[in-house]
């Protein structure tokens, strides 16, 4: 017999539930509740909530009953609005730890259910929001912070701001924090906050500190052309705050403060500038020296103001001077990390700026640690990139001294920046003379050598005379050569250097070589393929032609290839041919499932064919979305009620199936566009269709029935040929009556459309680069940044970041455009670190999986949301508000889910050699 049991009606849960009584039992319950079957999640989620109501348990126990019942929401099967207002329900009675542990559970569920908080009753969100109000004016700090978090769930985020000046850290920390929160979901924040998130950067408490910087930098950058209190526009004065937070106390805070510090954009040049400025950073690094340099730095000074000048204090609120001078020199590897990321992402601000910061970068080169090192230099090899660094006898000397590191990691590195660096003729010689040194002493960096000496080749064709190729390959003008010996090293990079030089170089570095390096050339481009240029034939002489003849013939690698690449386009042509042919017999015979089966065999089989083009792969996955329509009109058919929900599912897949192509395909023409629409068209009436045989809400219907009409009519006025007549009288009478006889007219005689794109589309995709195998380890008390590196093929726009979090829930961040790059044609690199609240304890490895999407605008978003999401309108709300509430883009995954472990742990600071044991 069923049994209504407060938030559910089950078969399975016992009538007689009670609470848990010992620690013991709550805590093993708490342990075993993620391996629990669907009834026992139940039956836990109800006795937990008997647990927090009963008042005579110890609060311990009653504190572990409300993370049960937290866990427990966060499953699907029980009634999260439910189980959340029995929780309110509690605060009315409950002693300020419970309080504290049901405003903490009622954050975690608005996380990770960011919509459990609209299906609340008004009289459960007034209840709610009455405790809230009450206690945050409470004595205790710990209740005090609790509730001033759950004041962006009862609506209250501007009543927020008044507590970032509160008595207590937490509850600073915790204001501001929410703070954010708003301003990471897409929230504006006023331009007034500014002040107050300057005067937080200034706090006692590290972590209102760390907050306080992200802010200045986000309100900085929203509202940069606003004038602050100095006449300073306040992207500038924003950029000064956060570079005097380079000399804060804290470790954490200089390395957030250096991180920040490379997301300014359009800072002006000359403060820039000044962050590298010697002679003001020696009177800025005596300012916390006179205050103690200790965590009330900012807060008691005033006898040390007075003591200033106005000319010394104007100079010490400049901040930008010598910030990166401190960043680059601090005692900590973390912030001298963050540093050198975020010089490079300013060189490409100003050349200015790139070309000042060279010499601190290769200053780098003789760091302590080999991170750093091999950070400074890669971060100078793609700055060269951008413009060849011409290096002085000085910063040649450091990167000599570096050739010889131990660290092979180092060494490849700083082949790597030497390839995109420019050095004088002396200088060029000494460089070799370093070179060949370490190949006698490293063999294994022969090729990561050789290759680097191709581009310095190309980079100093000026320099490299015939005069320097003489003496590099010890030729005589005077006398016949001695020939050198073929398998010496150090004559191949000799020869690999001057060879390629530009083409006008070339021929007379070529006119003063004798012929036995002629002679060499074919074995050199055996030997090290990649290393010589292609077109060497034209430089042999005429009386050399059999060495001509051995640099133009095609190696057998090539020839194997060739081959290879023949079989497979032939091969690539033929499973093209096939599912085209059985594509047209799907729109044109009657469905059957035999013919979905061969579709879908025949566009899979042809997706794993490497030589495919972005053509052809579309039309395949066009017939995979084809196939999904034909199993649609079987169903239809058979009008079979037990299939309905697979056929939701079916249209779930076709509609989203349909934006995937749509938002991927660059370059698609009308028709093709048109041919997708239709495709929606279908979904949409099918799932109509199967509303109508399952629980029937007039609300929905009328609502879908409307836009349906809309849908149906545009793809009626695309198709003006007279091949498409049949489709245009189906969809004429699909706009005229909505029965639902006809909506299975329409499905049965569905033919669809022919799909052939362009050519010269392409297929957006992203790459997620892999990381590290080791777990993210994060203290389980705060967010946890997880990082997203990855390169974007033929897209930059409408970017989002999707993260799947432990509980299955799926967020989405859009990506700031500020975070992408372009890192060559067609190509962007994007580096984001995206902050997720983890409802984890301490210990509790989890996985976490991030991909890649786009956004792409939806035809009618109130139908769309329901047929993709498989949504249905709660019963308390009103149509027009749901409708408005649910208007939003389609989210396409570009990318594979890489999966991160994650490991929560709580760090706790150690003991210093003065504490007493």
């Amino acid at each position: 017999m069923s049994t209504k049991r407060g938030f559910v009606e089950t078969d399975t849960c016992p009538s007689d539930c009670t609470p848990y009584t010992t620690y013991q039992e709550a805590h093993n319950a708490l342990q075993a509740l993620k391996h629990t079957s669907h009834a026992g999640i139940l039956e836990h989620a109800e006795r937990a909530l008997l647990t927090v109501s009963a008042q005579h348990l110890p609060s311990a126990i009653r504190q572990i009953g409300v993370r049960l019942a937290t866990i427990a929401c966060a499953h699907p099967e029980p009634n999260s609005a439910s189980i959340a207002a029995s929780l309110v329900r509690a605060l009315k009675d409950a002693d300020p730890s419970i309080r504290c542990e049901i405003y903490a559970s009622l954050i975690t569920l608005h996380e990770i259910k960011s919509q459990f908080h609209t299906f609340l009753s008004p009289e459960v969100t007034n209840a709610l929001g009455q405790c809230v109000r009450a206690d945050v004016n409470h004595s205790q700090h710990h209740l005090r912070s609790a509730a001033v978090a759950c004041l962006q769930i009862v609506g209250g985020n501007n009543g927020v701001r008044r507590f970032t000046d509160d008595a207590h850290p937490k509850v600073r920390q915790t204001a501001l924090s929410v703070i954010q929160r708003q301003q990471m979901v897409g929230k504006e924040l006023g331009a007034e906050m500014y002040g107050e998130c300057v005067a937080a950067t200034l706090d006692d408490a590290e972590q209102v500190r760390m907050i306080a910087v992200s802010l200045v930098w986000a309100i900085g950058s929203q509202y940069a052309k606003h004038v602050s209190l100095h006449n300073l526009r306040l992207l500038d004065d924003a950029f000064i705050k956060v570079c005097d937070m380079v000399n804060d106390s804290s470790m954490l805070v200089r390395q957030r403060a250096c991180l920040i510090l490379g997301r300014f954009r359009r800072v002006s040049p000359q403060y820039l500038e000044q962050t590298f400025s010697k002679q003001v950073m020696s009177n800025l690094r005596s300012v916390p020296r006179s205050l103690g340099y200790g965590r009330n730095r900012g807060l008691h000074s005033s006898k040390f103001h007075q003591r200033e000048t106005v000319d010394e204090l104007r100079l010490l609120d400049s901040g930008a001077a010598g910030a990166f001078v401190h960043g680059l020199e601090d005692e900590y590897q973390e912030v001298r990390d963050a540093a050198i990321e975020s010089i490079l992402e300013l060189s490409s601000e100003s050349p200015v700026f790139a070309s000042r910061a060279v010499d601190f970068l290769v200053d780098m080169f003789n760091d302590s640690s080999d991170r750093v090192r091999v950070r400074a230099i890669r971060a100078l090899t793609v700055m060269g990139t951008r413009s060849v660094i011409y290096l002085t006898d000085e910063q040649l000397s450091i990167a000599v001294s570096a050739i010889k590191d131990s660290s092979q990691s180092v060494r490849l590195r700083i082949y790597e920046f030497l390839s995109v660096s420019v050095v004088s003729s002396n200088g060029l010689q000494q460089l070799m003379h370093a070179i060949q040194d370490n190949l006698e002493a490293y063999s294994s960096d022969l090729l990561p050598v050789y290759r680097a000496l191709k581009l310095l080749g190309a980079n100093h064709s000026n320099i490299i005379t015939p005069q320097l190729t003489c003496t590099l390959l010890n030729i005589s003008q005077h006398y016949l050569s001695r020939e050198a010996r073929i398998d010496d090293v150090v004559y191949a990079g000799n020869v690999i250097l001057v060879i390629n030089t530009k083409r006008a170089t070339r021929h007379a570095v070529a006119s003063v070589l004798p012929d036995y390096v002629f002679g060499h050339l074919p074995y050199l481009c055996d030997k090290y393929p990649g290393c010589l240029p292609n077109n060497l034939a034209e430089y042999v002489p005429a009386h050399l032609p059999y060495v001509r003849q051995m640099l133009v013939r095609p190696t057998p690698d090539t020839l194997v290839t060739q081959m290879t690449r023949d079989d497979d386009e032939q091969q690539t042509s033929a499973l093209f041919t096939r599912m085209q042919r059985v594509l047209n017999k799907a729109c044109e015979e009657p469905a059957s499932a035999q013919i979905a089966d061969d579709l879908v065999l025949a566009a899979r089989t042809f997706l794993h064919t490497a030589t495919a083009e972005c053509r052809q792969k579309v039309v395949a996955r066009y017939a995979e979305l084809v196939s999904i329509g034909v199993k649609i009109k079987v169903m239809v058919e058979s009008h079979d009620t037990m299939q309905v929900g697979e056929l939701f599912a079916l249209t779930a897949r076709l509609m989203h199936g349909s934006y995937e192509i749509e938002a991927r395909t660059q370059g698609l023409d009308p028709l093709a566009r048109t041919s997708l629409v239709y495709l929606r068209v279908l979904a949409h009436t099918a799932w109509l269709f199967a509303h109508s045989l399952s629980e029937h809400d007039p609300r929905v219907s009328a609502k879908m029935r409307e836009e349906l009409q809309l849908r149906a009519t545009f793809v009626a006025q695309a198709l003006s040929s007279d091949k498409f007549t049949a489709a245009k009288e189906l969809l004429s009478a699909l706009s005229n009556d909505q029965t639902p006889e006809i909506l299975q007219h329409f499905v049965r005689m569905f033919r669809a459309l022919e799909f052939v794109p362009k050519s010269q589309c392409q297929y957006a995709r992203a790459e997620i680069q892999p990381g590290s195998r080791r777990p993210l380890e994060f203290d389980h008390r705060f967010p946890l940044r997880v990082p997203i590196n990855a390169r974007l093929f033929w897209t930059s726009r409408n970017i989002v970041a999707n993260v799947t979090l432990p509980t299955q829930t799926t967020r989405v961040w859009r990506v700031p455009p500020n975070f992408i790059k372009p890192c060559g044609l067609m190509q962007s690199s994007l580096e984001w670190d995206v902050e997720v609240e983890l409802p984890l304890g301490s210990g509790e490895v989890a996985a976490v999986k991030v991909a890649v999407g786009m956004e792409c605008a939806s035809d009618v978003p109130w139908s769309d949301a329901f047929v993709v999401r498989a949504a249905s309108v709660p019963v308390l709300y009103d149509i027009t508000d749901y409708y408005k509430k649910h208007e939003s883009h389609v989210v396409v995954e570009i990318s594979s889910l890489q999966t991160l472990s994650v490991n929560p742990i709580e760090i706790r600071p150690q003991p210093s050699a003065h504490t007493r044991i």
